[in-house]
């Protein structure tokens, strides 16, 4: 694929996404709309528009949320977006650079390779760190405001590997291309394709299928059980887009889920992290307390451990106590006041 035919395709995925916004059959107009991009993985064939497709629909399938009054399912401010091209250049910068083309706060990307029993992928998510997009509200920075000074912490990190996974080769026996995909409506009726790949919602999902639905209408959509559903990436991406759209109670829901699946890991720490943001935020500083610990456990010297252990702690108190002190010269003593919270929280009256 030549370089000028991947421009257009970023072009016409960011002039897509606009429209979707705005139309009845992609989602409740939010001016806080919370999203990844997903582009077609990097990969020999159409596994890697396979790999996308069903990690844009696992993605969506679990940001419905009931109205208590209405008792009707939405998203309010979730979406994922599928982009039927792999990027033209293989880095966290490139995808940044595609989610901001979408108006989005990141991407999940990879690779997919088959193998003669499976499908091998190498999963990564890249967040914009300083994009000021279009919403009102950054639920992801957390933000604390005292003694003479305003700390603000983003996102744990902002570039994630995840580890690699093996996925079944149903997946490539039975899915093909999305453009290929029969959906069928669960009122009854004919199956019906869709070649633009943007169903507007999967309003439910199992490890089977999902239920999507497109002007009005609600479709079964049959997929092979590969073990994606299961996997790592689908699962810290649910907890990052809950976290940036301040959903708090499904990130302490997520993260329990992602930390009974997969155990520890690097991207483990980020998740006790989001986990004890969450609790912080909602008065439950014990457990916050907790999941720092937890955090310091499988890193004791993590930068963004001991910035979220500071946070944790002037949230609880409103000043600097002997936790929070103890983080900080962990944190000076190995790195330094290496960045703008660290000298804002050195400046704080004592």
């Amino acid at each position: 694929m030549t370089m000028g035919t991947h421009k257009y395709l970023r072009l016409f995925a960011s002039l897509l996404t606009l429209y979707w916004a705005g139309s009845g059959m992609a989602q409740e107009t939010s001016r806080d709309q919370v999203g990844l991009v997903v582009p077609a993985f990097i990969a020999d064939g159409p596994v890697g528009e396979s790999v996308a497709y069903l990690i844009k629909l696992s993605v969506q399938g679990e940001l419905s949320s009931e109205d208590p009054v209405t008792k009707k399912r939405g998203y309010g401010r979730g979406i994922s977006y599928f982009v039927p091209a792999a990027m033209r250049t293989h880095s966290h910068e490139e995808a940044a650079r595609l989610a901001r083309l979408n108006g989005l706060q990141g991407t999940v990307w990879g690779y997919a390779t088959e193998l003669p029993d499976g499908v091998a992928i190498q999963s990564f998510l890249s967040l914009n760190s300083t994009y000021e997009d279009f919403r009102v509200t950054r639920n992801e920075l957390w933000q604390w405001e005292g003694r003479g000074a305003t700390l603000v912490l983003g996102p744990p990190q902002q570039n994630v590997g995840f580890r690699s996974e093996t996925l079944t080769n149903d997946l490539v026996k039975a899915f093909g291309s999305p453009s290929d995909l029969d959906f069928c409506p669960i009122d009854g009726g004919a199956c019906v394709q869709f070649d633009d790949y943007q169903v507007a919602r999967a309003f439910g999902r199992t490890d089977t299928g999902a239920i999507v639905r497109r002007g009005g209408v609600d479709y079964f959509l049959d997929f092979p059980d590969s073990g994606l559903a299961r996997s790592e990436v689908i699962d810290y991406a649910g907890i990052f887009i809950a976290y940036a759209r301040g959903n708090l109670n499904q990130v302490i829901q997520f993260a329990d889920r992602y930390l009974e699946r997969h155990g520890p890991s690097d991207a483990a720490i980020d998740v006790h992290l989001y986990r004890a943001a969450a609790r912080a935020r909602l008065g439950q500083v014990e457990a916050a307390r907790g999941d720092i610990d937890a955090a310091l456990e499988l890193n004791p010297v993590s930068r963004r451990s001991l910035r979220y252990g500071i946070m944790v702690e002037l949230a609880a108190v409103g000043k600097p106590n002997e936790r929070s002190e103890s983080y900080f010269q962990m944190l000076a003593r190995t790195y330094g006041l290496s960045s703008e919270f660290d000298r804002r929280y050195a400046s704080l009256d004592r």
